[in-house]
């Protein structure tokens, strides 16, 4: 039996499209060569919020989810977090950059199917990296979790992108650069395409990615088979 052509490419964010190590600069200037420690750690806090609300049947916007694991962060590696320096985080995290070769690899890919992005991030959020990095217009959809109140990899996430394209999960092709995102969606039964940009290592649950990309750039190949 063939299978059904992709119609849409959905992209995950964070690491994704939007580089969270662009917040380095800023990180160093206030916690110096703790920056790094801090960085990792505000990440993995940042994500296990978010696994623990949705295990809990509760739900709180990424935003705050943010701001309370770097909060958390801090308290954990004693390092002082006032509101000054905690305000200009969050703007930054509001603004982060793009990957360098995002805005033309997106503006390539859409010329061959419909792109939406599909994130934890409230719409805030979401819209601030893509306003800042001016790739509105390149996308179909911006679908935030905050619609259902459940984060990744809940399958009603993923449910979304099929509903706002009004397409089977197998015309989906799912861009992410977290394992644990890319293993949900497989799941869910999304194509996938795990961009595996930090040299890591594909999670043993199951599922597997239906592509392992070294960079963005071999996204135009997969679209072209």
């Amino acid at each position: 039996m063939e299978k059904p052509p992709v119609k849409v490419v959905v992209f995950d964010a964070y690491g994704t499209l939007f580089n969270i190590n662009s917040l380095d600069q800023v990180l160093h200037h206030y916690f110096g060569d703790r920056a790094s420690e801090l960085s990792a750690l505000w990440r993995r806090k940042q994500l296990e919020y978010t696994w623990l609300y949705t295990l809990m049947g509760s739900y709180k916007p990424f935003s705050e989810v943010t701001m309370d694991a770097l909060v958390n962060s801090c308290n954990s590696l004693e390092l002082t977090l006032n509101n000054e320096i905690r305000d200009e985080l969050y703007q930054e995290y509001l603004q982060l950059e793009a990957y360098p070769e995002v805005r033309s690899i997106v503006e390539s890919l859409s010329e061959k199917a419909a792109l939406g992005v599909l994130s934890n991030a409230n719409q805030q959020m979401l819209q601030g990296a893509i306003d800042r990095n001016n790739l509105g217009s390149f996308f179909t959809k911006v679908l935030s979790v905050e619609k259902i109140m459940l984060f990744k990899p809940r399958k009603e996430v993923y449910q979304m992108a099929c509903d706002a394209f009004q397409v089977l999960p197998k015309e989906i092709l799912f861009v992410s650069s977290n394992t644990w995102d890319a293993v949900g969606a497989s799941s869910f039964g999304l194509k996938v395409a795990w961009l595996n940009r930090f040299g890591g290592v594909m999670e043993e649950l199951g599922f597997q990615p239906d592509y392992v990309l070294d960079e963005m750039q071999q996204l135009l190949e997969v679209m072209n088979k």
